[in-house]
């Protein structure tokens, strides 16, 4: 609840101008703003599926085959062009060069650990 001694809206200084929410243009602009964005939101999302209805031709009868065979058993078409010539790849005359590696070294195994010391007194 608001208190009028504490409250400037409830002055009676008739200099000042007393705002009130009232009057302020700036809500009802964003309002409307808010509205129409709204609804064109739903305009787009609604709009997308409101395509006319299919229509269904409820006159035929019987339904058509699904898959129906050919009128006449056709003969291939003949050849009109020469099979490519079959070519042997040439053998190579040089052979590839070996690849040297680095000879391998001999493997020496890890040195045994140290024995633990016995301990004094024991």
């Amino acid at each position: 609840m608001a208190t009028p001694d504490r409250d400037t809206a409830y002055t009676n200084d008739p200099v000042r101008t007393a705002y009130t929410r009232e009057s302020s243009g700036t809500g009802w602009f964003v309002g409307i703003i808010v509205v129409l964005a709204l609804l064109a939101i739903g305009y787009l999302v609604f709009s997308a599926n409101s395509g006319p209805a299919p229509t269904v031709d409820t006159t035929t009868t019987a339904p058509a085959p699904a898959i129906q065979a050919p009128a006449d058993t056709m003969a291939p078409a003949p050849m009109t062009e020469a099979p490519a010539p079959v070519t042997e790849p040439a053998p190579a005359t040089t052979p590839a060069p070996a690849i040297e590696t680095a000879p391998a070294t001999p493997v020496t195994p890890a040195p045994e650990a140290p024995a633990p010391a016995a301990t004094p007194g024991a």
